[in-house]
């Protein structure tokens, strides 16, 4: 599950993945060393025979027999588990092909919206850095490129786009942890556990990236900075290392209401607009769905994201969230 970005989710686990392609090479080496060992018995038993002046046809080939058996077996045996591995090893490329797509995905996504985004946080934050109240959203497109020009709408976008990476990988090997843990611990993992493991792996992830979230709000608002470098610098110089966890608290609190009120929306929409013959529901209606669902989860949460914002700017407005 992946929030506020790019919703590609590899299909398989990591952790089960890897573990099967460690036990197709593991039984591969002990199936390679019963063939040295059977080829070692098989080559003394042969030696024993034809050594043997007592030796009569009928031994000789029950010893032929036997030895053709069993590396038949062996083989067939070694086969098969070089084609479990080839499986697994396909498995475990293709989860980081869908955590790359994912990743490029969002970036795209975020790309494609970050002009809007840009002015969303200016005027989240127009009552502390210019005062007085704010203009409207039309207004502040206007004032953003007359003052600085077509290209500053991806101001801070870089920063953003980086993000996109860590913090869906993270969010994807904590929430396999996380379950694992969850499900061990309870008899049914239901709705409540899943949307909890979805709560913990968007806390650890925005935990890791919350710097890179900061840096882009600081970008996008403050004009002055030229660059990643320089507002890096600058956070450190103001702030120090805690700077860089501004508005850290509202992050965290908006994350479990976000996934409940999203997952939760999304099911019902979905259970109500399902066809009663039975049929799929088309695409086109899915992704209004969950467009929707997104969009409800958002409003509900879009107070703690303004306050966030507030707080992340240079300065400091507020004592506490």
């Amino acid at each position: 599950m992946v929030l506020r970005g790019s919703r590609t989710k590899p299909d398989d686990n990591l952790r089960d993945i890897k573990q099967k392609l460690d036990e197709a090479e593991a039984n591969i080496r002990i199936i390679r060393e019963m063939a040295l060992s059977n080829e070692k018995h098989i080559e003394d038993y042969m030696a024993e025979i034809f050594s043997s002046e007592e030796t009569t046809l009928p031994e000789l080939k029950k010893a032929m027999k036997l030895m053709y058996t069993q590396l038949q077996e062996l083989e067939t045996l070694v086969v098969d588990l070089q084609g479990k591995k080839e499986d697994y090893s396909n498995q475990y490329a293709k989860f980081f092909k869908q955590l790359a797509c994912g990743g490029m995905a969002g970036g795209i996504a975020r790309s494609s919206v970050a002009p809007v985004d840009r002015v969303k946080i200016l005027l989240q934050t127009y009552h502390l850095t210019k005062g007085g109240e704010a203009p409207g959203m039309v207004e502040m497109f206007k004032l953003v490129y007359k003052n600085e020009g077509l290209q500053q709408f991806w101001r801070g976008n870089g920063v953003n786009c980086i993000r996109v990476f860590p913090y869906a990988g993270i969010q994807f090997a904590s929430y396999d942890s996380y379950k694992e843990i969850i499900s061990n611990n309870c008899e049914h993992y239901g709705v409540f556990q899943r949307l909890l493991t979805g709560a913990l792996a968007g806390a650890t992830a925005a935990s890791v990236t919350h710097p890179l979230d900061v840096m882009r709000v600081r970008l996008a608002v403050q004009s002055e900075l030229k660059g990643f470098k320089d507002c890096f610098r600058s956070i450190i110089a103001a702030d120090g290392i805690r700077g860089l966890y501004k508005g850290y608290t509202p992050t965290i609190m908006s994350l479990a209401p976000f996934i409940a009120i999203n997952f939760s929306t999304f099911d019902y929409l979905k259970t109500t607009f399902k066809p009663e013959d039975g049929t799929p529901i088309p695409m086109t209606l899915t992704l209004g769905l969950g467009a929707a669902a997104g969009l409800t989860a958002q409003t509900f949460c879009y107070p703690l994201d303004t306050v966030r914002r507030r707080m992340q700017i240079k300065g400091v407005h507020y004592t506490s969230f």
